[in-house]
């Protein structure tokens, strides 16, 4: 598996909102949105209900077992997703991206410097 650097991550965490900080660094929170039934099947689409531009769709039978695994539908602005200059991907992101995304994602943040306690 290749893993982005995390000068990549952290640089285009620079483009991306608070929620898409908050997917990729702790994963996408689904709800479901749409089912629609055919013949023998449902198809269940969820978006990420903190409104980070994701969406996913899965087959299920009509007896409750998924028959097609999730299918990640992303942002049509490209920025979710890490890419060169020449739209091919550069990794997923590993522990060190994350590190930067959670950063990253103290930028709206209220910080309140506290003294460490003295023991005793």
């Amino acid at each position: 598996m290749e893993w982005a650097d995390p000068n990549v991550v952290e640089a285009a965490a620079t483009e991306w909102t608070d929620a898409q900080i908050a997917c990729r660094t702790n994963g996408h929170a689904w709800r479901a949105h749409t089912v629609t039934h055919r013949p023998g099947f449902y198809t269940l689409r969820q978006r990420c209900s903190r409104n980070c531009g994701c969406w996913r769709e899965s087959d299920m039978n009509d007896s409750g077992y998924l028959v097609r695994g999730w299918h990640m539908i992303y942002p049509k602005s490209g920025r979710y997703l890490l890419r060169d200059p020449e739209g091919k991907g550069v990794g997923r992101v590993g522990q060190d991206g994350r590190a930067r995304l959670r950063l990253a994602g103290l930028r709206n943040a209220v910080i309140i410097e506290a003294e460490d306690e003295e023991d005793g």
